[in-house]
Parts: C-alpha cells; structure tokens; sequence
C-alpha cells in the first residue's frame, strides 16, 4: 500500500527564476520575443523525465553563464498578465506534487522600477496590477488545492545600500497583505550586512519578518552578520558546517535554513558540481532546523517532489525527518499563527499508524541530537491532543 503524499513547503522560491523553458517560449511567443536557439536543449537531448519541463542549455560549472540565462530568461517576464502566469504555473505544478505553503520572492526594482538620469522612477499602478495578478493566480490554483502562499520583498544588494532602502520605502507606501518578509538577496559579495542598517530599521518597523541569503558564496562569517542585524531565518546558509559555535547558535535560537539542494550543488564552488558533497545531513543531524526548497525552480530544472526525492535518496532522510522538515518549515514561516496552527494540523493529519510508530521508536531509542528529539516529543504531544478531540 502506498504511503499518503508528503505534505510539502517551500519557503525559498524567486518568482522570475521559476520560468520552466517551456513557460519562456510561450511567453516569448506572447511578447513577440526572439526565443534564441542556443537557449535550451533540444528534444532528444536531455532526459524528458527528469527535466519534465524542458532544460535550459548552460555551463553547470559557469555561475556567469547561469546569470545570463536567468537575465534572458526574466526578460520575457513584460506585463502583469506574465506574471499570472508564471505564478500560476510554478504554484499548480507545485501543488499536485503536496505543496502546501509557498513563500515566493519578488523584486519592486525588476517589477516596476526604471532609471532616468540617474533616478529610480517607481510605477506603482504597475506594481499593484502585478500583484494583483499574482493574487488571481494563488486564487485559481486554490480552487483545486489547499495552499497558502505569502510572499517577500527582496532588496537587491549589488544594486547598493540606497536601493535596497528605496524599495522598502515603496513598500512603506504600497503594503499588501500578503508581503509578509523582507529579504536582502543578490551578490553576496557586493555590500556588507552592516552597509544596510537603515533597510534592516524600517524592514523592523514595518513588521516584516527578515529572512536574509547567506552563507551560500560567501562564508558562514556572513551568517553571523545576517544574524547581527535580526535575520528570523538565513536564505541558503549551508556554510555553517564551517563553524561549530554558529552551529550551536541556530540551534539554540531555532534558526531555519533555507536549504536548495539543487542550486547549491549549481551555484556553490566548494561542491564542486557533486551534490554528494553537500552538508545537508551534517547540519540536520547536528540538530539544525533545514527546509527543502527549490529557489530558482525552473532555471535550475528542479520542483518540491524533486528536492525531497533528493533529501530521500541521497541523505537517506527517512519519511520521519521529511515530515519533520516539513513542519519546522511551518514553525519557520511568516504566516499569521491561525494559518500556522491550520497548516501544522493538516501535516499531523498526514501522519500515518507506521509514521507514529516511527515516531516512538526514535523517541525510545533517542538516537538523535537532543533538539530533534526535542521536536519529536512535542509532534507527538500535538497528535495525542488531535486524538482526544
């Protein structure tokens, strides 16, 4: 007998890189875009199985190149209708794989900001029918699923400190109450966390939870400057296993990480393109709070089931640790507690006989690091009070 579908979360989605080859030609075909040859690989040669909606054509190896095919990627992206679409598709293929919350990423600069003589000029009719039809598409994929979406604000830190800051200024005047996060994102080479103080007071002010990449490129000393300045959750943040005593730290202040196992075999050097090398297990066994997500979804040829199939196959995560990653990424989002405590309930529903059996066992045999252990008692604890109901 097969196993309920795992209920899933994505916390880390940018919304531009969610674009499948197959998506970019329909928009470009839309837009009257040149969809240039060389863009994606052809019938034929590619696995179709495992790239179910096509393959983009770049160096794995070559972090320019994946830049540059993003960039052209995006620009296909030119009205707001574009953006339904592209929220819609990533959402409904998402869904029918057990997503149940999505947090997804969005840029006001990319969306609606352009220069003249050296000032940005921000459109906020255009922001607000974007986001208009981003909320449609949420809208139409939860007639067929229950899935709650919220979304981030990202402030683009090579763009520089001033921009970063502008962007939430625009915020500040156009709020939406789906826009629940604040994110700085971008090279993490360019600025330093303290270079955006003025960015992490207002993102306070606004109520904003602040979930900020790091430790990605660059290494965990980055994590410690996110933290600094009120990081609620660290985007990528596997350099960690670099230091013991911030290891320790996120596991005492119960700090997520954005995990994307797909990308970061992609994007970080120190894997040396072998997802074998990542320090996924480490850090979850060392008691870290880890969520499975897909960050640039369709560039990277990825989607949810994907990553957990990874998790699974790879890092040998039991159906336990899965639904326990799957709930420390409810515990972790930045959702309104109502929604949170719904969303916790459904995954307890999801548990089956041999999943709470499982559940006792490891509690029994205490073999795991005693944060974990930690959580496992109080899920059991949550599912003896939904018995009694």
């Amino acid at each position: 007998m097969n196993k309920p579908l795992l209920p899933k979360v994505i916390l880390h989605e940018h919304v531009e890189g969610s674009i499948t080859p197959f998506m970019a030609k329909k928009l470009a075909d839309k837009n009257h875009i040149t969809f240039p040859s060389s863009l994606c690989y052809q019938s034929g040669e590619y696995d179709a199985n495992e790239y179910k909606n096509g393959r983009y054509r770049y160096d794995e190896t070559d972090f320019v190149q994946f830049i540059q095919t993003y960039d052209t990627v995006s620009n296909f992206v030119k009205t707001p209708e574009d953006y339904y679409l592209i929220t819609y598709d990533f959402l409904y293929r998402n869904a029918k794989q057990g997503l149940i919350y999505c947090e997804l990423f969005l840029s006001p600069y990319h969306i609606c900001a352009t220069e003249e003589q050296g000032e940005i000029i921000w459109d906020e009719e255009r922001f607000h029918q974007t986001l208009h039809q981003m909320d449609a598409a949420i809208t139409d994929v939860q007639k067929e699923f229950n899935i709650t979406v919220r979304y981030h604000v990202i402030g683009v830190r090579h763009l520089g400190a001033k921009t970063v800051h502008d962007t939430l200024l625009f915020i500040e005047k156009n709020p939406h109450p789906f826009i629940t996060g604040f994110n700085i994102a971008g090279n993490e080479k360019a600025g330093h966390f303290d270079d955006f103080h003025a960015s992490h007071q207002l993102a306070k002010k606004l109520n904003l939870k602040k979930s900020y990449h790091a430790g990605e490129i660059e290494s965990a000393a980055s994590i410690i400057q996110a933290l600094k300045h009120g990081a609620d959750r660290i985007g990528h943040g596997i350099r960690a296993i670099e230091d013991q005593e911030l290891i320790n730290e996120l596991v005492r202040r119960n700090i997520t990480l954005e995990v994307a196992l797909t990308s970061n075999r992609i994007l970080v050097n120190e894997l040396h393109g072998d997802i074998h090398h990542h320090p996924v297990r480490q850090l979850y066994d060392q008691g870290v709070r880890i969520t499975l997500n897909t960050d640039d979804a369709g560039i990277f040829g990825t989607d949810i089931e994907k990553e957990y199939c990874l998790a699974q196959s790879i890092f040998h995560f039991t159906r336990l640790e899965l639904l326990d990653i799957t709930l420390c990424g409810i515990d972790a989002a930045f959702v309104e507690d109502l929604q949170k405590a719904r969303l916790t309930d459904y995954v307890l529903s999801c548990f089956t006989t041999d999943d709470q059996q499982s559940l006792q066992t490891a509690i029994n045999e205490n073999n795991y690091h005693p944060a974990i252990i930690e959580r496992f008692i109080h899920y059991q604890h949550l599912l003896l009070k939904r018995m009694k109901k």
